[in-house]
């Protein structure tokens, strides 16, 4: 699902709390298809059961109009800690991407967001073409050229969800 609008981000977050299932982050700017991240959420809807359809992208305007609106900070936490940012700024677009990500079944693209998500260690990291140097090690790292735009959706939803099997199966042992 694509949120590009306040009553779809109201709805996302009405229907669930902090969940286990962490981010995703998306980077390869400008090597990111348009819509991969909308893809990705629709292919966790359908194929993460646990998840029961809360998987959202936010589109950038989205995330700034957020950003600027203290109520909707609010509605993440953040409700005094954009108070000496001017509204729309990166400091409070970057902190509306962090708490998006701590919240988890998102899935956020872009430089700022791999910026916000750096100190997560619980977030899914995937790079379409190099990964940048300075930023913290991806769980994926693919080369678009070699894959049909149709198949990358399905290819890091399904990488995603055999991590988190990973990950839990870890955690029972």
């Amino acid at each position: 699902m694509l949120a590009n609008n306040l009553p779809t981000f109201h709805r996302w977050f009405m229907a669930g709390g902090v969940t286990a299932a962490p981010g995703i982050l998306l980077h390869g700017d400008p090597l990111l298809p348009a819509g991969i991240s909308a893809a990705v959420a629709r292919h966790l809807n359908e194929f993460d059961e646990d998840s029961q359809g809360n998987w959202i992208a936010f589109t950038p305007e989205l995330i700034q109009a957020i950003s600027e609106a203290p109520a909707q900070r609010g509605l993440l936490g953040l409700e005094d800690s954009c108070r000496n940012c001017p509204p729309g700024s990166l400091c409070g677009r970057r902190k509306v991407l962090a708490a998006l990500a701590s919240r988890g079944n998102v899935v956020l693209d872009g430089p700022l967001a791999v910026e916000a998500c750096a100190p997560f260690a619980n977030v899914f990291r995937v790079s379409l073409g190099p990964a940048p140097g300075e930023s913290p090690t991806f769980h994926l790292v693919l080369c678009p050229e070699l894959f049909h735009e149709r198949s990358m959706p399905a290819i890091i939803g399904d990488t995603y969800l055999e991590w988190m099997a990973a990950r839990e199966m870890a955690d029972t042992v």
